[in-house]
């Protein structure tokens, strides 16, 4: 493997969570200093996924 090949290598699963995270929370307003939560975002598929990338995320650490 050539050392480019090997700085380029696959983001692990939980970086790819985190990053699916942070991209849902700005979507609803949660993570932008100076915004406020989207009225209802507690009711959306967003933040319910957010809740299960918690979850994932809490095992694949633990």
């Amino acid at each position: 493997m050539t050392e480019k090949a090997e700085s380029k290598k696959e983001p692990t699963e939980v970086e790819k969570l985190v990053k699916e995270k942070i991209s849902l929370a700005k979507k609803l307003g949660l993570m932008e200093q100076g915004t406020k939560p989207n009225e209802g975002y507690e009711e959306t598929d967003e933040y319910k996924r957010i809740n299960e990338i918690d979850l994932k995320l809490w095992e694949l650490i633990k």
